[in-house]
């Protein structure tokens, strides 16, 4: 055989170590793209919702601040517009004139009456005199004027046109008062001669004035103390505690507007912010959930075939590893590479397998792991000779293509027997063959196996002998030898071309020995002295001895043992047997 560097063997698996799978990338694929898809989805849409929330109430609490720094302005602008009102009344020419006369009084009530039409949003005009009687007074909705005493007045002077007390002229100045159960507001501006102006806000002015345009906000206007002036809104007071309240100060008076707006509007607006995004958040999620299915399942197809692929390959199935996918990404080229790997592994085996036919298992074994090397070593073998009796004759009456049929049938039955017994077939020499124990690897068992596989030779040649007397042709007779000793084995050759074989006195003793069988054709194997003595007692008793005899070639003679046809040797123990025979024992 070439020395050269034969193919590496093949790793065998069962089926437990290709049974590993327990998911599927087809579900777990579009679980990971899904988790990674929604998980930072939710997390950005969880902090634009915070982000969202917090402008909501920002811009909650800045409509807040706008809408009552506007209704403070319209509050301030209603008594500032009173004021100018009660000022401008107290310099006309007719209060600069009291006290007068009844025609006098006449014209400054038809003054008044005129400024109160020309200033929709006051209900009264008044001018009172030192003693805080009612000189002149128009009324909204043309009431008829009375006289409205002011605090420290008489107790008999008539009352005001609002049922209310009036301040004296002293005691009055400048300023605001508050009417019974928050009816209005009366501004009282001193005139000359001790006289005072009295313009009057009512209630539904001031509440015209605060009124926001949401009808759940409430609005109220406080007094320097903080007690309520007028209130706007719902029947029922907002709850500041969960509402957005705003202050602002109504420069001319010193009061106070006071807005409070419900959270309601703030909950709704975030309450559709989070519906905006749980349905984008659904529809992302779904989309990429149906995605990354089609991508995986596409995905999965292709890898489960590469799977099968190597599945195949693994259990040595090297044709039915090829994978077909049309792809021009980094699996297409896996599946490339992988059919090139397959085709690589198959061209192996089959290499393999030719160079198993050319030497025996363990020997190529051994070869494949880089154990044997030119050159030799000796070794303690048993080596076993077999030839056919007459076989020349024979095939001068045989065709050649018979000839070579009728070998190889006869050498297949042979190697079949003497494999079982773990035998290293050496060589084939035309009809004989060399069988050597013990090499290329030590076995304490080596004779006990030579001398069963020898009887089943004998036992396979008379089955084969059986069928060939079935279609008349002649039997075949075969003689078989063993010789136990010293050997040398090893690779013998070139480095272009060597061959593992077993040379020494000991291959040349088993052939003489086999030559023995011309004369005694009714013993199954000769055997020397050396195999003899190594055999167990029980083998060794069934043993014939033929006595010291002249081999071909020898100067002295050899102490011969034969094992006659009758002899029943006693079933082959396990240890005998190749551990990966499937054969029956002899």
């Amino acid at each position: 055989m070439p020395c050269v560097s034969p193919p590496p063997p093949v790793p065998t698996v069962t089926d437990a170590a290709v049974s590993t799978q327990r998911r599927s990338l087809s579900r777990t694929l579009p679980i990971v793209v899904l988790l990674f898809t929604v998980v930072p989805l939710l997390v950005a849409g969880l902090l634009s919702l915070a982000d969202s929330a917090q402008r909501l109430r920002h811009d909650q609490a800045e409509r807040t601040r706008q809408t009552v720094e506007l209704l403070a302005a319209r509050v301030d602008q209603l008594a500032k517009s009173a004021q100018r009102t009660a000022a401008s009344i107290a310099v006309s020419p007719p209060v600069a004139a009291l006290p007068a006369d009844e025609q006098a009084v006449s014209r400054l009530r038809e003054e008044l009456t005129v400024v109160l039409a020309s200033h929709p949003e006051l209900d009264h005009a008044t001018v009172v005199d030192a003693a805080g009687r009612v000189v002149a007074q128009a009324l909204r909705g043309g009431a008829p004027a009375t006289a409205a005493p002011l605090p420290g007045a008489a107790a008999d002077a008539p009352s005001g046109p609002l049922g209310a007390p009036t301040a004296s002229a002293g005691e009055a100045g400048h300023g605001w008062r508050l009417r019974p159960a928050l009816s209005g507001m009366d501004w009282v501006y001193p005139a000359v001669g001790g006289s005072s102006v009295i313009v009057g806000l009512p209630a539904d002015a001031l509440h015209e004035s605060m009124r926001p345009a949401a009808s759940r906000v409430e609005a109220r206007l406080l007094d320097r103390a903080g007690e309520p002036i007028a209130r706007t809104g719902p029947q029922q007071a907002v709850d500041e505690r969960d509402a957005v309240v705003a202050e602002a100060p109504v420069a001319e008076t010193g009061w106070t507007v006071r807005l409070a707006a419900p959270l309601t509007g703030y909950r709704a607006a975030l309450r559709e912010e989070f519906l905006r995004f749980g349905a984008l958040a659904f529809a992302v999620s779904v989309l990429s959930a149906w995605a990354a299915w089609r991508f995986a399942r596409g995905l999965a197809a292709d890898v489960r075939q590469v799977a099968r692929a190597a599945r195949a390959i693994l259990r040595g199935h090297y044709l039915n590893a090829h994978v077909q996918l049309q792809r021009d990404d980094e699996l297409g080229v896996l599946a490339d590479s992988f059919n090139h790997m397959s085709r690589e592994l198959e061209t192996r085996e089959r290499e393999r397998d030719v160079f198993g036919r050319l030497v025996s298992p363990e020997v190529r074994d051994q070869l494949l792991q880089g154990e044997l090397m030119l050159g030799g070593h000796e070794v303690e073998v048993t080596v076993l000779l077999s030839d056919i009796r007459g076989f020349t004759q024979l095939c001068e009456r045989m065709q050649p293509r018979d000839v070579v049929l009728t070998l190889n049938e006869y050498f297949t039955r042979m190697t079949d027997a003497v494999q079982r017994y773990g035998g290293y077939i050496n060589n084939f020499m035309g009809d004989a063959m060399v069988v050597v124990f013990g090499a290329p690897k030590p076995d304490a068992h080596r004779i006990e196996r030579a001398l069963y596989a020898a009887v089943a030779m004998q036992r396979a040649l008379a089955d084969f002998n059986a069928e060939r007397v079935a279609y008349g042709a002649p039997r075949l007779r075969m003689g078989i030898g063993l010789a136990s000793g010293t050997a040398l084995a090893g690779q013998i050759g070139s480095p272009e071309r060597c061959i593992y074989t077993v040379i020494g006195d000991t291959v040349n003793i088993a052939a003489r020995l086999e030559g023995l069988s011309k004369e005694h054709p009714r013993m199954i194997a000769f055997v020397n002295e050396a195999t003899r003595a190594l055999l167990p007692a029980p083998l060794a008793q069934l043993l014939v001895p033929m006595g010291e005899q002249q081999l071909k070639g020898r100067g002295q003679g050899v102490a011969v043992y034969a094992l006659p046809v009758e002899a029943d040797l006693p079933p082959a123990g396990a240890h005998l047997l190749r551990e990966d025979s499937a054969l029956e024992p002899v």
